[in-house]
């Protein structure tokens, strides 16, 4: 066996014995680059060691021993390198090869200065082969762990002024070098703990194209991370002719290879020295989802508070996760001070803070929506002391799924604020008690048949003889109808709705103390069919399915929703009916799903909700009925509204299409920003445009991403998300009951089958294109939503027990296993762990 190989000795025939990051560093060894001396500790050394384990479990082989003969060899070995601090890399088999990089899988160590902490340091590496986030990348990307073995690279440490990364290709395009570089120790770089000045080099002319120096507050030294001399703090850390130096290297080492590579260097005694690297042609993805990764980090540094930032994904986010720019562009607006969503509370006579004004309640992290919960308790109070405990959300991130503020008078800025902040709050209470009494008729009676009148005259438009400039001008016209002056009026129902449900609450806890029996009266008691348009809809597909009403007749009323239907760029149910056809295919199929027989049983516990208030006293009975009035006149509104703002979004949708069809952009011109069409059109640079945003969303979107993320471990994101498979697992109970069934794990429900029933229907959230599979299944899990998110509405008025807040709910259960859902106390239990098929 071969223990030891020096950098020196090492050649293309020794892959499997040293690792990959050992084959690079002894070529470029030997090629006369400078390349801190070492040695790698072998594969060898390592199947000798692990050999005779059970299992290969990172605590087991840190615990293992090593033979006296090879201890003697790495000491013979490390007291040849004449120094007194080395680093400790690992380098695995599979490591830095074109396949994959494996950047950060395993572990390294720095400023190792005795041979026993050497010894326990190599041991780490090994282990580090399989850790959970080693194991979840070699499953994601392919890489057959048969023979997997791993070499230790001990590498003597340079105390580097300055160091970073290089790649010699730039990821986003252009014949260029990117380089990264930071104070002190390079780790600081590669572990995300800093944001690095960046610069972008010319390999023609060697000129550097850009340049963002960043505030460097922090850096690794060799007593760890400390903090950057403020002389320092906002200078360059490479001056610009070491930039030059360094791109030559990075364009030789290019050369030698014969390929663009990922190289890491250090800076020190006037010197710079190679500490590692690996090919990028393959790696193109790799390395651009890691600079767009680093990008959204520090983009979302400069967006936390002082105390700490949470960001949530709840809300809007339920039902539109992902969106394309376009719609990202509406809705932004839409979710702020100043857009429809801010006018209705405005009108109630609350007021948002001037960045929520600016900035809105949402952030676009990676591709996907969260709330912005620092934000999101400046948006009607401002000035009031509102908070989102961070250190309490960090705890238990089920909190953040539908978090309730609470005052911190500690956080007063303003005394005069304060007090005028109160004062409103209690002008906006007596309002919206004035205004509540009786906007539902307003609502039906006027603002929905004007409105709905408006759109019907408007879809008339033959948008063919309009020229671009009155095309954009009907665009932005259809856009300020729906999203701000008829949806402050539409939101207000939903407003009142969630008003009255919460005081009904209020009141029902002070008759009946068991919380579970009042979320059961509250559920059975708001049930309100009679004018929940979604309900109507599945009405309307069964007598479809029945041969009592065509589909063209449900397409005219409609046609207009989607699913994923707050996405623009999905299509209209008139537009592609297909699913539609699938879910009346499937009524046919299934005669027992008629929504009439769901709607009788639910009528019957509603009317044993009732009887359990006739035994309170007539004084308490009148108060929670007064209140129970305002909620069923209101709860439909949660629904309706949504309905008729539709209506509006598929005359926004017309236009785009008209756009997209003129200018030729292939569906692109969902890609592009609102503000972004103007005449003349550009569609070169909206072309450009496109084709960038395409190519970046390919990308952004595989960073992994937890519901709930938190400002200060933003450099978490992107690492696997580790799926803790329980057999017992707590959210909200959303709608009572218990019932139990076959999983079937949907993320898109058109790909449900048409001759499945009685499933338990496990997603992320849901829209009104999920809930027509309501009628075929037992019970709902999803991953988010809350009391009176649209899957709770449909699913209570159907009596479907329904849990939500059941993070990563798609993974952790699996297809087939049998599940229990209360959904009364919120608790989903797996019954068994047998993947039986389902059908």
């Amino acid at each position: 066996m071969e223990y030891i190989k020096y950098f020196s000795d090492i050649c293309d025939e020794d892959l499997g014995l040293v690792g990959g990051k050992g084959l690079n560093l002894g070529k470029l060894t030997q090629a006369g680059f400078h390349v801190p001396p070492g040695f790698c500790v072998t594969t060898d050394a390592y199947r000798q060691t692990i050999g005779a384990l059970d299992q290969l479990s990172p605590d087991k082989i840190q615990k293992t021993e090593l033979t006296e003969l090879l201890e003697e060899a790495i000491l013979l070995a490390y007291g040849k390198l004449e120094t007194g601090n080395v680093a400790v890399r690992s380098s695995a088999t599979a490591e830095d090869l074109a396949q994959a990089s494996f950047a950060g899988q395993q572990d390294t160590f720095l400023n190792i200065s005795q041979f026993v902490q050497l010894l326990d340091k190599i041991k780490k590496c090994w282990a580090s082969l399989w850790s959970s986030r080693a194991v979840a990348y070699r499953q994601n990307q392919q890489i057959d762990e048969a023979g997997l073995s791993m070499a230790v690279v001990v590498q003597v440490m340079v105390d580097a002024e300055v160091s970073g990364v290089m790649f010699t290709v730039n990821p986003i395009g252009g014949d260029e070098i990117v380089i990264e570089s930071n104070w002190g120790l390079g780790e600081s770089i590669v572990s995300g703990e800093v944001t690095p000045d960046h610069l972008i080099v010319s390999k023609l002319n060697g000129q550097v194209i850009s340049e963002k120096i960043t505030t460097k507050r922090k850096m690794v030294s060799r007593s760890g991370l400390i903090e950057v001399p403020i002389d320092k703090r906002y200078t360059p850390s490479l001056r610009r002719d070491l930039v030059y130096q360094l791109a030559n290297l990075g364009m030789d080492i290019e050369t030698f290879y014969g390929t663009p590579q990922d190289i890491e260097w250090a800076y020190a005694e006037n010197q710079f020295h190679i500490l590692q690297a690996r090919t990028v042609t393959t790696l193109t993805d790799t390395v651009q989802i890691e600079i767009l990764r680093r990008r959204e980090i520090e983009a979302l540094e400069q967006k936390s508070d002082p105390y700490g930032t949470v960001w949530s994904r709840y809300n809007l986010a339920e039902v539109l996760p992902a969106p394309l720019p376009m719609t990202w562009s509406i809705i932004k607006n839409f979710m702020s001070g100043r857009g429809g969503y801010g006018l209705a509370f405005r009108d109630l006579g609350f007021f948002p803070s001037p960045r929520v004004d600016q900035e809105g309640l949402l952030d676009l992290i990676c591709g996907r929506i969260y709330v912005n919960l620092s934000r999101e308790v400046e948006s009607l109070c401002y000035g009031f002391p509102f908070e989102h405990n961070f250190e309490e959300l960090k705890k238990n991130p089920q909190k953040a799924m539908y978090p309730q503020p609470i005052p911190n008078l500690k956080r007063i800025v303003s005394v005069k604020l304060f007090l005028l902040s109160i004062m409103k709050m209690l002008a906006a209470e007596h309002n919206l008690q004035r205004l509540i009494k009786g906007f539902d008729s307003t609502l039906n009676n006027q603002i929905f048949p004007l409105f709905e009148g408006y759109v019907r005259k408007e879809l008339k438009v033959n948008l063919l003889q309009l020229t671009d400039s009155q095309l954009i001008d009907k665009l932005y016209e259809w856009h300020q109808k729906t999203m701000n002056d008829f949806a402050k009026d539409a939101l207000k129902g939903s407003i009142f709705a969630v008003y009255a449900y919460q005081k009904l609450e209020l009141l029902l806890q002070k008759s009946f103390t068991d919380k579970a029996k009042v979320d059961e009266l509250a559920h059975a008691l708001t049930t309100a069919v009679d004018g929940n348009l979604t309900v109507i809809s599945h009405l309307k597909m069964w007598e479809v399915a029945q041969g009592n009403l065509t589909i063209e007749k449900f397409l005219a009323q409609f046609g207009h929703r989607a699913t994923n239907e707050f996405e623009l760029a999905e299509p209209r149910w008139h537009e592609d009916p297909s699913y539609i056809k699938q879910i009346i295919a499937s009524f046919q199929m299934n005669p027992e799903t008629n929504p009439v027989y769901r709607i009788q049983m639910q009528e019957e516990n509603q009317l044993q909700a009732e009887e359990d208030l006739n035994r309170l006293s007539t004084t308490r009975q009148k108060q929670i009925r007064r209140n129970l009035d305002l909620t069923r006149r209101y709860m439909p509104f949660r629904e309706k509204s949504k309905f008729y703002l539709m209506l509006g979004y598929e005359l926004i949708r017309k236009a785009l299409l008209e756009l997209d069809r003129r200018h030729d952009l292939g569906g692109g011109v969902f890609y592009l920003m609102i503000d972004e069409l103007e005449e003349p059109f550009d569609r070169d640079g909206a072309m450009q445009k496109i084709s960038a945003r395409q190519a970046e969303r390919s990308k952004i979107l595989r960073i992994e991403l937890p519901d709930v993320i938190y400002s200060d471990t933003l450099n978490q994101i992107g690492d696997p998300i580790p799926v803790e498979v329980q057999n017992e697992m707590k959210g909200t109970g959303i709608s009572a009951g218990v019932a139990h069934g076959i999983a079937q794990i949907l993320t898109d429900p058109t790909e449900a089958s048409i001759d499945q029933k009685n499933y338990v229907l496990v997603c992320p959230s849901t829209d009104p294109g999920w809930t027509p599979l309501f009628l075929r299944a037992s019970a709902l899990i999803m991953e988010r939503g809350g009391v009176l998110s649209h899957g709770a509405i449909v699913a209570r008025e159907y009596g479907i027990p329904a849990v939500a807040c059941i993070p990563m709910a798609t993974k952790r259960i699996k297809p087939g296993q049998m599940v229990r859902v209360d959904g009364t106390y919120g608790i989903v239990s797996i019954l068994n762990s047998n993947l039986e098929k389902t059908g």
